[in-house]
């Protein structure tokens, strides 16, 4: 190896070591192959940030969950890519989540890194959008895709067949490379309720909630299996798991085929409203609970509402609940002018440092020094 090459690995790997003091965090080594292998690195439909502006923040926005870690933009779509850390999370294989900036919520896009390259090359063969191969041309791009592949060992044989050619061919490609993709379980799940087949739908929507636990969407669609077969009990059940949920990490009705005759509106919202309307079905310990007043008996919505149940339920210890009511506030007032967005951020950083949750703490702080887009 040549000087000059053993220089620039070097600079690649202080870069990288500036990424991971602004995050807190080990990389996977996956992630640090690809900076190291590919400078910059470039694989539709994401378009990765430099290391350098990573470590200075691209990407974070005011309001952002502090667990959300953005470390490139989806080509025309007006999002971004990221790491979702919780405390949960197994060291260095963090799930990567899609961030609709137009929607303001966030939803799976691959169980880890790895699987999220095979996400890439599945969905830019997929993709037809005339600027990508315009820009950067078919031939290119194919071969920057089987290179990447064969740098990371990934599936060949099941990228590089023929391009799917339907969304749920897509879907049915992208399970056989990462099986726990949430997103796609969700979606398959709903071409088999389409069909008439609900017990098999049950056990894609299943798979989903139990490969992403944080993701209210899969709760959501096995509640919509049971109220559809009137059985008020079960849909209740899952509603309230919803409802368990953050405000970012629950979409639209309309990301899903549900039918012509479903509600169109916010996943949350939706499912708010069946527990109003089914409450006979509730459980003494679900009407008891704090949450089950702030969602059905208040208004979901209101900033306010969340930052007062955040503060009951941290005066009760639940750091927990705390922590979820605190961001399901900040996320409803961070665009809204006057101070509660900037008391909500103190209360986090606070919660973060008493329980030792650095990161958190690190980047909640970082956030809340941030331009505010005020609508």
């Amino acid at each position: 190896m040549s000087q000059s090459q053993n220089s620039n690995i070097k600079q690649v790997e202080d870069k990288l070591r500036a990424v991971e003091q602004f995050w807190q965090v080990r990389l996977p080594s996956a992630f640090r192959k690809l900076y190291t292998d590919y400078a910059p690195p470039f694989l539709a439909p994401c378009e990765f940030h430099s290391l350098e502006s990573i470590a200075t923040g691209e990407g974070r926005e005011f309001g952002m969950l502090p667990q959300y870690l953005p470390f490139g933009r989806a080509m025309g779509d007006g999002g971004s890519y990221g790491f979702y850390i919780t405390p949960d999370s197994a060291p260095g294989r963090w799930p990567v989540l899609y961030w609709d900036e137009d929607e303001m919520f966030l939803r799976p896009a691959a169980t880890d890194f790895e699987a999220f390259l095979s996400y890439c090359i599945l969905s830019a063969r997929y993709e037809t959008e005339e600027q990508w191969s315009a820009e950067h041309g078919d031939r290119e791009e194919e071969d920057r895709q089987r290179e990447i592949a064969r740098c990371f060992g990934l599936n060949a044989e099941a990228l590089f067949g023929s391009p799917p050619r339907s969304d749920s061919e897509l879907y049915e490609r992208l399970i056989a490379v990462d099986p726990q993709n949430a997103t796609s379980l969700c979606h398959i799940g709903c071409l088999y309720r389409a069909r008439g087949d609900g017990e098999r739908a049950l056990d894609f929507f299943h798979r989903a909630s139990e490969s992403a636990p944080w993701f209210g969407d899969a709760c959501y669609l096995v509640a919509d299996i049971y109220r559809e077969r009137r059985n008020s009990e079960r849909a209740v059940v899952g509603w309230w798991e919803v409802a368990q949920r953050l405000l970012p990490l629950c979409t639209r009705t309309w990301q899903w085929d549900l039918g012509a005759d479903h509600p169109e509106a916010d996943v949350y919202e939706v499912a708010a409203d069946g527990l109003m309307q089914h409450d006979k079905s509730a459980t003494p310990e679900m009407k008891s609970n704090p949450l089950w007043r702030a969602v059905v008996n208040e208004d979901p919505y209101d900033p306010d509402v969340r930052e007062a149940l955040g503060n009951a339920l941290l005066k009760k210890n639940d750091l927990a609940g705390a922590e979820r009511e605190f961001l399901n506030a900040l996320s409803l007032c961070s665009t809204e002018k006057g101070k509660q967005p900037v008391r909500l951020y103190s209360g986090l950083i606070e919660l973060y440092e008493s329980t030792n949750r650095s990161r958190d703490a690190a980047l909640a702080a970082y956030d809340s020094k941030l331009p505010r887009s005020i609508l």
